[in-house]
């Protein structure tokens, strides 16, 4: 089939110079150029010469120096055979004009195709006239564009299985002799626009699982899960979408054309004959509807379970019957339901539901079903019909005896001999068998209730073995197992495990051992440099090492085979004691750093060492001090220079003994400490004084040289006798801070800076309201609420505000909380201004704060004993509801009650209101969750925004 088609202009006339370009979406549709199969042009002064295919440009008209000139270009459409043609522009462009004042009356005509003895005498026929269009004249000259739509010629020709077109251009006769109406042209090319329509085959049912079927036989189908299937092709390499169509036979006019593959059938009786079909479309172009496929509505499922048994699995109760693995016949019976073509079941050791046909209308089933497991068991079973309606599920429990065996794998690696110790708690087992990775399977013998075997893993990775229990010849039980097998190598220490408790300088070793064939050495590492240890004969290595820090190691190794290739890596971590106390500190670590000379310091002593009870330390060469708290102590120190300080200490052993000495150096820089006091505590505050006093870390500071902030300017405060100095600052604005600031000493040196970074509290009030400056909120007469709050918020005493040029009001900051409420009613709509200040404990006044508050249109609703958002009350107790405000001159309110619970609307209707104000009485019927929602309406018809109440009703 073709699509209908949106046709091009009949001719475009435009600049060659200028070129129009049109995002378009996506589409399927490619975009070609017809290939030029042949041209050529005819002279009348040269009536016989032919001259097929010639270079240049196509000539038409007349010039002084040759006779009247036609072309004519023949284009292959053989690759448009099988497709859409959407667009076809036959195209060219002026290349040179005889006279741009004369109008040249230019003619396309469909022709016959060009051939090697196209002449003037032997030209080809002239079919059929396209256009005619006039150029030179009122158009850019030269260098017109002429673009003539050719699709309905080009679709024509498609449709006669013609293997090409061919377009003639000329001056129409009576002009074409004039030499003013000549031209040439740039040669003529075919743009083509076209797709591939995709295609659809092999309609059917998917579920259930049925043909497609003929009006006179079809299958039957029902329920709710119906669900279609057809295979779409598209030659473009696109994806095309299937569209599913249905209708009942009777009433075509139901049709219904859908993407979704599944179609309920239970709008329809019993007996309803359905009518589908499938199409494919791309983004252009839809395929044939497939052949009409029929069905027959059967919406009723078989009322009755089947009957289950099993005379292999007979015994609901322990010890049980058969084994894990040991198959079963299990019979499903319909005992005569005619309904009934076949069963689903499943386990409940999991696993998809599986169906069998019956073997006959209403008869029986037969499976075989292996359990997995010993101890209880169960399979569920439901009967369907020929239309894939199932019925009620049934269960068969039964026991299953535990014969299965159950094994023992001490994998020895790849390549090498492990051993496998399988066992039974079956009394008669006389054998087992195992096989790997699907092999052969091996006997053993039992013997003393065990057997046992061999098992050579030929890889890495994961391996299945299949273990079986025989009673002489027969399977009594089954077990599968998954085995994963590496070929890292062993690696094992008496010294370096987590069980042991190894010191730092004390020698160990570890040995390392194949697991798999032709190791010839180790190469190992401690997370540094890569080492390699040779093998001995039997494959394995022993490494002495001696660690010389106390902290967690991890080694890693490989294992080397004689072809050079290395295994999987085998890793083990350890910790090892030091014998020497650890120490740490914070000190100078932090930012901004508040540590100087002067500044004391925290220093962390631990140890692992058993028995300890306490340190031995110094400090920068001062006396020996000690601690007495055990393994773990912090100590304060206090530098009293600047640079290296350094702090030694050993731990003492419950026997007196001391440990190594442990060493921590840390420096102390020589900038300046600094401190700010603010006018309610340590952070400085906008519009107030705050003070800051730099403190010495070097002898002879003579003065400070600072910056605040961004600025860069840098300012000098000279010291004190103290060597301090203070400077008084008034912040502006509100933020976080930086001072930088180095000491001067008396010799003009400087010390290193130091960075103090602070935070400045905003001396105005933060507010949080029900209304803000950006969406309308509540409405006139609906009460709100307004929160203050500030920092620090012990420095305020209380709130004093007002909207608009309402009066004052104050209120006291509440304790303990961060925000402080007051209740707020609007009295108008619109926007509204509030104005607060707080008021400091030491009486001063911060600036005021203003704050926009947008109050929208939106009633209140009330209820004389109905809550919003609460439980009240029970059905048939008379309500009250009161509705008001939103705005002014409200001479009526539209109400709707809703119950959710019901999803319906349950009142509805019209008040009026005096002076703004309506009630209604309202019953609430059931104990429901109800919604009431209304709106005012003014005398000009303005309407206002929506007010709700929400409640539910006790039973």
């Amino acid at each position: 089939m073709r699509p209908l088609r949106k046709s091009l202009l009949s001719v475009i006339v435009l600049a060659a110079a200028v070129v129009t370009v049109t995002a378009q979406p996506a589409q399927a549709m490619t975009y070609t150029a017809a290939e030029l199969a042949a041209w050529a042009y005819t002279d009348s002064a040269r009536p016989t010469t032919a001259d097929p295919n010639p270079d240049g440009d196509a000539p038409t008209g007349v010039t002084g120096d040759t006779g009247a000139r036609r072309a004519y270009f023949t284009f292959d459409l053989t690759p448009y055979r099988d497709q859409v043609v959407h667009r076809a522009s036959f195209y060219s462009s002026e290349r040179t004009v005889r006279d741009c004042t004369a109008t040249a009356p230019i003619e396309v005509w469909r022709s016959r195709p060009v051939t090697e003895t196209t002449t003037w005498k032997k030209a080809p026929k002239e079919l059929e006239l396209v256009g005619r269009y006039n150029l030179g004249k009122g158009v850019i000259c030269p260098g017109a564009y002429l673009g003539v739509d050719v699709l309905p010629q080009v679709e024509a020709a498609l449709d006669r299985r013609e293997k090409s077109i061919t377009f003639e251009v000329r001056v129409a006769a009576g002009s074409e002799t004039d030499p003013a109406v000549a031209r040439t042209w740039r040669r003529f090319a075919l743009s083509m626009s076209s797709n591939h329509a995709p295609t659809v085959s092999a309609p059917k049912l998917l579920y259930p699982d049925r043909p497609c079927g003929t009006l006179a036989k079809h299958p039957t189908a029902g329920g709710s899960f119906t669900r279609f299937n057809a295979t779409a092709a598209d030659a473009d390499g696109d994806r095309p979408q299937l569209y599913y169509a249905s209708w009942p036979v009777a009433e075509p006019e139901k049709r219904v054309e859908s993407t979704s593959i599944t179609r309920d059938l239970r709008e329809f009786a019993d007996g309803t004959v359905i009518a589908w079909a499938a199409q494919a479309r791309d983004r252009d172009d839809s395929s044939p509807w497939t052949r009409t496929c029929y069905l027959t509505v059967d919406n009723t499922a078989p009322a009755k379970a089947p009957v289950v048994f099993s005379r292999k699995y007979d015994s609901q109760g322990y010890p049980g019957t058969g084994g894990p693995g040991v198959p079963g016949t299990f019979v499903f019976d319909a005992e005569g339901d005619r309904d009934v073509v076949g069963f689903a079941y499943r386990t409940i050791s999991g696993g998809a539901t599986e169906s069998v046909a019956a073997n006959r209308p209403g008869g029986r089933a037969r499976v075989e079903i292996a359990p997995s497991h010993d101890a209880r068991s169960r399979v569920e079973v439901q009967s369907y019909d020929a239309a894939g309606n199932r019925g009620p599920w049934t269960g068969y429990d039964f026991w299953v005896r535990d014969t299965a065996p159950f094994a023992v794998v001490d994998v020895a690696g790849v390549g090498l001999p492990s051993r496998i110790t399988l066992q039974s708690r079956a009394a008669e087992v006389t054998s087992f068998g195992y096989a790997l990775n699907g092999g052969a399977e091996v006997r053993v013998p039992v013997v003393d209730g065990k057997g046992t075997g061999e098992i050579v893993f030929p890889s890495v990775g994961s391996h299945t073995i299949v273990e079986r229990s025989y009673a002489g010849r027969k399977v009594i039980g089954t077990e599968t197992e998954t085995i994963w097998v590496s070929d890292a190598p062993g690696i094992a220490s008496e010294q370096f495990n987590w069980q042991s408790s190894p010191l730092s300088g004390v020698p160990g070793t570890f040995t390392f051992t194949p697991r798999t064939a032709n190791v010839v050495a180790y190469r190992y590492d401690f997370g540094d440099e890569q080492k390699t240890i040779e093998a001995g004969p039997d494959g394995s290595a022993v490494l002495e090492w001696t660690p010389e820090d106390g902290r967690y190691y991890e080694i890693t190794v490989v294992a080397v085979k004689a072809d050079g290739s290395v295994t999987e890596a085998a890793r083990e971590q350890f910790f090892v004691i030091s014998t020497k106390p650890f120490l740490y500190t914070d000190y100078g670590t932090t930012w901004p750093d508040p540590d100087g000379v002067g500044r004391p310091a925290n220093v962390h002593l631990d140890s692992d060492l058993p028995d300890v009870t306490g340190f031995v330390y110094s400090f920068d060469g001062g006396p020996e001090k000690e601690t007495t708290d055990g393994a773990h102590a912090i100590v304060e120190v206090v530098p009293l220079h600047a640079g290296e300080n350094t702090f030694t200490a050993r731990a003492r052993l419950a026997d007196g003994t001391l440990s190594p000495a442990a060493t921590l150096t840390f420096t102390v820089s020589d900038a300046p400490l600094v401190s700010v006091r603010g006018p309610y505590g340590e952070t400085p505050m906008t519009g107030r004084e705050a003070t800051f006093t730099f403190e010495p870390a070097m002898p002879d500071v003579t003065g400070y040289r600072y910056t605040i902030g961004n600025s860069g300017e840098e300012t000098y405060v000279a010291a004190k006798a103290d060597g301090t100095a203070q400077f008084v600052w008034t912040p502006q604005c509100c933020s976080y801070e930086m001072l930088v600031v180095h000491s001067v000493r008396a010799d003009g040196s400087v010390t290193e800076s130091r960075t103090f970074g602070f935070q400045i509290d905003d001396a105005g009030v933060s507010v949080s309201a029900t209304w803000d400056q950006w969406w309308p909120s509540g409405g006139m007469g609906v009460p709100g609420r307004i929160g203050f709050s500030a920092s620090p918020s012990e420095a305020t005493k209380r709130y004093l505000w007002h909207v608009g040029d309402e009066p004052v009001q104050s209120v006291d900051r509440e304790e303990d909380v961060l925000v402080t409420y007051v209740p707020y009613t609007p009295r108008q709509t619109g926007e509204l201004i509030l104005y607060v200040q707080r008021e400091f404990v030491d009486g001063v006044l911060s600036p005021v704060t203003e704050y926009r508050m947008l109050v929208g249109t939106k009633p209140l609703v009330e209820a004389d004993r109905l809550q919003d958002n609460s439980w009240n009350g029970a059905p048939g107790d008379p309500a009250v509801l009161k509705f008001s405000g939103g705005m002014p001159g409200i001479t009526e309110y539209d109400y709707r009650v809703f119950d959710y619970t019901a999803l319906t609307e349950v009142a509805a209707g019209t008040v009026s209101a005096t002076e703004g104000v309506a009630e209604l009485a309202w019953t609430p019927a059931e104990a429901h969750y109800f919604i009431v929602t209304v709106t005012g309406r003014t005398a000009d018809g303005t309407i206002t925004d929506e007010g709700q109440l929400s409640f539910s009703v006790f039973s």
